[in-house]
């Protein structure tokens, strides 16, 4: 009876059980369903998460590529057009007005780091789209001359092919073929970097503008110092000319650079001229005839003096640049007719070559974007350009021909900062009496960039 009864109860819970189960079960799906699309989502979430640390990760790649780049491209150039008086010759008295176009240059530098002390830099500068003449000294023939030979394609200097050990942050070298730190020239030569329409002809009168000469340039930097100490090539006074002193004696016209004369450069500059503040002092001296392919008339060392000072100083919208240069030459007597007796070469170039020689330039800008509400810089400026290559002679009175001066006003507008368009007005004064001021005006494109 009791087993009955136990078995009966046992009936009737299963079946009531049965009959909950079967009255949740539309719930319990929709439940579960639920349970599965959260999982779906819990998924692509996960899956959207890998994504973007793998996008992550590869920008954070680039971005240390990026900082870790060993390599620079750079480039610069400028053409201009220039509307001008001229004199024919230095007997001319009265000038013409002529016009021209000139695709100055076009440079390419190239800088490569090896490691963090050791770098190199390639700089190629191809000038005025033209074609190339070197001048070839044969002292083959009776009396030896000198042969002008034309080279194919357009003219291409190596500016600078340069090694550099950075030891630390207080000592570097450059080897090869580098720049010689006398005159602004060297530091500030790309179209942004002055303001006039071209680079100062005052610098070019008396030294080679972006000087360069092989040898070995130590350089030591201390707080807002920094002292400069080379041992290059010299110039050879063969080609040192009445109108531009030493700045023709620059060897690069030659095949082969002679080297029997060294040269030795000091300069010293507190703060940075190339970020247009800071001020320089530069010291050059070497002997020139040794240098000379042809040294039969000549027994003098010629020893050559360059000293300069040049700053920039920059102060809001307002800025401003000078360099001032004075040279000595010894012998200057000496070699003007070794130079006048040299098979070859014109005597009407070397009737003079001074013992003395200065120039100078200022040159002083005002931004004016803000005061005219323009989107883009406009630079106003005025320039003073002077130089004269015989400010002395050694036993003779020295001819005012070539001691000038110009006055200039102008404009450089960057629609873009790594585009210039330039135009000056100049005015061209002469210490020579009988000569009348001339007039100039130039129009000039520059571009420069580094990737």
């Amino acid at each position: 009876m009791k087993i009955s009864k136990i078995l009966v109860m046992f009936l009737v819970s299963t079946a009531a059980l049965a009959d909950e189960q079967q009255s949740i079960t539309p719930a319990a799906e929709y439940f579960l369903a639920q349970q599965q699309k959260i999982a779906d989502i819990e998924l692509q979430l996960k899956a959207f998460k890998s994504q973007s640390d793998a996008m992550l990760a590869m920008n954070t790649a680039d971005q240390t590529l990026s900082l870790d780049k060993n390599w620079q491209i750079k480039s610069y150039g400028s053409v201009k057009y220039k509307n001008e008086q001229v004199f024919r010759n230095t007997q001319d008295l009265d000038p013409s007005r002529r016009a021209s176009t000139d695709l100055e240059r076009v440079v390419l530098e190239l800088v490569y780091d090896f490691t963090p002390q050791w770098q190199v830099e390639l700089e190629l500068e191809y000038e005025h789209g033209g074609t190339g003449v070197t001048l070839e000294y044969d002292g083959f023939e009776e009396f030896g001359e000198f042969e002008n030979e034309i080279e194919a394609g357009g003219e291409v200097v190596v500016e600078k092919l340069q090694v550099r050990y950075q030891a630390n942050q207080y000592l570097a070298v450059k080897m090869g073929r580098i720049f010689v730190p006398v005159g602004l020239g060297t530091d500030l030569h790309q179209p942004h970097q002055y303001m006039t329409t071209e680079r100062h002809w005052s610098e070019a009168t008396m030294i080679p503008q972006t000087w360069n000469e092989t040898g070995v340039n130590v350089i030591t930097h201390w707080q807002d110092f920094t002292a400069q100490a080379l041992l290059t090539t010299g110039l050879n006074s063969e080609y040192f000319r009445t109108y531009q002193w030493a700045a023709t004696g620059h060897q690069k016209r030659f095949e082969q650079v002679n080297s029997d004369d060294l040269a030795l450069t000091f300069r010293l500059d507190y703060g940075d001229v190339k970020k247009d503040k800071g001020i320089g002092l530069s010291y050059y001296t070497s002997n020139t005839t040794d240098n000379r392919n042809n040294q039969n008339n000549i027994a003098s060392d010629g020893n050559l003096q360059i000293f300069g000072v040049n700053g920039a100083w920059s102060a809001g919208n307002w800025l401003a640049r000078g360099q001032y240069l004075f040279g000595q030459l010894e012998d200057s007597e000496a070699i003007t007719l070794a130079n006048k007796t040299t098979p070859g070469l014109k005597p009407g170039n070397f009737s003079q070559v001074g013992s003395e020689a200065e120039s100078a330039f200022v040159e002083l800008g005002y931004n004016a974007q803000g005061l005219l509400g323009l989107s883009s810089p406009l630079q106003i400026f005025a320039a003073f350009d002077y130089a004269n290559p015989i400010k002395k002679m050694a036993n003779s009175i020295a001819t005012p021909r070539f001691d000038k001066q110009e006055l200039s006003v102008g404009i450089n507008y960057y629609p873009i900062p790594e585009l210039v368009f330039k135009v000056q007005i100049s005015e061209q004064q002469y210490a020579q009496e009988n000569l009348d001021n001339t007039h100039s005006v130039t129009l000039s494109l520059g571009y420069f960039f580094t990737i």
